[in-house]
C-alpha cells in the first residue's frame, strides 16, 4: 500500500496493482521491470527490439513514453480514482498513452494550424483521470530532464496544470463551446502562439513531398536514399493498392474527392518512427491529390494497429464499451476516438484491414506536424504558461467526446459531472494529482535506473 498525504486528508489506496511490500513512497522492482518489458516486448524483432531500449535508455521521460503498459498496470484501476470520478458518468475517450509529446501542431480540415492531442493508439474509453495523472506525470519528467526546476517550480507546473484543466472544464459546463473549440497562434499566449506561427511560417506541403519523394520524369515516387525509407514488397503493393476502395468506404468527412485523387503513385515503409509504437508496420502511401500537378500530391500513412495497452487494467466494462464504438476493430477504434475528442479532424481518416490480416489506421501525413521544442522551456514562466495550456487542451479534447460526440454512448455531459464533483475542492482536485505525479515520476525514475542496469 502506497499512502498520500496530502493537506487535510490522509489517502491510503492500491497505487500499484504490483505493490511490493508496504511502504510511503515508490519503490525498486528490477526483476518486475524486467519481466514485464520482456514479455511486453517479445513479439517484436531483435534488432528493433534493440533499438526501442536504446532509445528508452536516453532519459527517465523516454523510458515512460516507451512503457506505456506499466502505467497501465499500476493505475489503470487505482481506487483513488474514486475520490473525483471513476464511475460511468465520469468516463469520456482517452489518449491512452497521455504526455506532453503527444500533442503537437498539425493542419486541421479547414487549412487552420491547429495545437492539439496528435496520437490516439492507445485510445480506449475510461476514466478522465487517467489521462489527467498520465499528463502530469509527463509533465513532470519533463521538468525534471530540463534540470533547472526544483520541487517548488515542480509543483506550480503541476497546479497550473491541473487548475487549468478544471477551470476550462467549469468553463463549458452547460453549454458547447468545446465542441468548436481551436488553438492557434492568435488565440494561444507564451510561447505557444510563437511555435505555431513558425511551424506555419516553415512548413509546405510541397517542402513534405520533397523530402520523401523526387521526380523522375517529371513525376513523384518516393526515394529510398533516407535510412527511415524502404521499399516494399510486391506483394504488400499490390495490395495497399486493390484496398484503396475499401479504405475510401470508411471515409466520413464530407469533403468532395476530386476525380483520380486517391490513384496511387507509390508505396513505402517507414521505419524509426515512434517509440511507444516501436514493432508497428508503417506504411506512406503517394496519392495523386487534387490535380495532376506534382505539388499537391498527398502522403497517407498506414498503421498497424493492436489493442491499446489498457486493454487487460481499465476493466471489462470499459473494455465492451470502447468495442461497441468501434466493432471490435482496432483501427477503427483509433479513428473513432480521434473524431470523438478532435475537431475539424482530417477527412482522409479512415481504416482498412490488409491481406496479412491485421488491421490499418489512415491518416494524411500532415505537412505541418511538429512537436513543441521542450528545450525552450527554460523559465518558470515559460513552463507554467504552457503547462496552462496543456491543462486547457486536454480538458478541452475530453468535453468534447462526451454526449457532445455520441449521447448514446456518453448520455451525460463530463464537463458538468466534473464541475459538479470538484467545484468546491480546486484545492484536493490539485493536492490529488501532485501527489500521484510527484509519487509515480519517482516510481519511472526507479524503474528507469532498473531498466538501464539490465537492458
Amino acid at each position: 500500500m502506497i499512502s498520500f498525504r496530502i493537506p487535510g486528508m490522509a489517502l491510503t489506496g492500491l497505487l500499484f496493482s504490483l505493490a511490493a511490500p508496504s511502504a510511503d513512497a515508490a519503490q525498486s522492482r528490477t526483476s518486475l521491470v524486467v519481466d514485464e518489458l520482456t514479455a511486453f516486448n517479445a513479439s517484436i524483432p531483435p534488432a528493433l527490439r534493440s533499438e526501442k531500449y536504446t532509445r528508452m535508455k536516453e532519459s527517465a521521460f523516454a523510458f515512460f513514453r516507451g512503457s506505456n503498459h506499466l502505467y497501465w498496470k499500476d493505475l489503470g484501476a487505482s481506487p483513488l480514482l474514486a475520490s473525483y470520478g471513476g464511475t460511468r458518468s465520469t468516463r469520456t475517450w482517452l489518449g491512452g498513452d497521455m504526455h506532453v509529446d503527444n500533442t503537437g501542431a498539425f493542419d486541421d480540415d479547414e487549412g487552420d494550424i491547429v495545437f492539439g492531442l496528435n496520437d490516439f493508439d492507445e485510445a480506449v474509453i475510461g476514466d478522465y483521470q487517467l489521462d489527467v495523472w498520465r499528463m502530469a506525470t509527463s509533465l513532470l519528467l519533463a521538468a525534471r530532464e530540463q534540470g533547472s526546476f526544483g520541487t517548488a517550480d515542480q509543483e506550480v507546473l503541476l497546479d497550473a496544470f491541473s487548475e487549468a484543466y478544471l477551470d476550462t472544464m467549469d468553463g463549458y459546463a452547460g453549454n458547447s463551446g468545446e465542441t468548436s473549440r481551436k488553438f492557434r497562434a492568435s488565440n494561444t499566449y507564451g510561447l505557444l502562439n510563437d511555435f505555431l506561427d513558425d511551424v506555419s511560417a516553415d512548413n509546405n506541403r510541397v517542402k513534405l513531398l520533397d523530402k520523401w519523394t523526387v521526380k523522375l520524369q517529371g513525376v513523384r515516387q518516393f526515394s529510398f536514399a533516407s535510412s527511415e525509407a524502404a521499399p516494399v514488397p510486391e506483394s504488400v503493393n499490390a495490395d495497399i493498392r486493390a484496398r484503396m476502395s475499401a479504405y475510401r468506404a470508411t471515409l466520413s468527412g464530407g469533403a468532395s474527392w476530386p476525380s483520380g485523387y486517391f490513384t496511387v503513385k507509390g508505396v513505402m515503409q517507414r521505419l524509426g518512427a515512434g517509440l511507444g509504437s516501436t514493432g508497428a508496420t508503417r506504411y506512406y502511401v503517394l496519392i495523386e491529390g487534387a490535380s495532376s500537378s506534382q505539388e499537391d500530391d498527398r502522403i497517407l500513412e498506414w498503421k498497424a494497429q493492436r489493442a491499446p495497452s489498457a486493454w487487460p487494467y481499465v476493466g471489462a466494462e470499459q473494455v465492451a464499451q470502447t468495442n461497441a464504438t468501434c466493432g471490435g476493430d482496432m483501427a477503427a477504434r483509433v479513428v473513432t476516438a480521434h473524431k470523438a475528442l478532435g475537431y475539424r479532424v482530417d477527412d482522409h481518416l479512415g481504416w482498412v484491414t490488409l491481406a496479412e490480416g491485421l488491421p490499418y489506421s489512415v491518416r494524411e501525413l500532415s505537412p505541418w506536424k511538429d512537436s513543441f521544442p521542450r528545450e525552450d522551456l527554460t523559465t518558470l514562466t515559460r513552463f507554467t504558461n504552457l503547462a496552462e495550456q496543456w491543462g486547457q487542451v486536454l480538458a478541452t479534447h475530453h468535453a468534447r467526446a462526451d454526449k457532445d460526440w455520441n449521447p448514446t454512448v456518453f448520455p451525460g455531459s463530463l464537463d458538468s459531472e466534473i464541475h459538479a464533483r470538484t467545484d468546491k475542492d480546486h484545492a484536493g482536485f490539485r493536492a490529488r494529482v501532485r501527489a500521484i505525479a510527484t509519487d509515480y515520476a519517482q516510481q519511472v525514475k526507479l524503474d528507469y535506473d532498473s531498466f538501464r542496469s539490465r537492458f
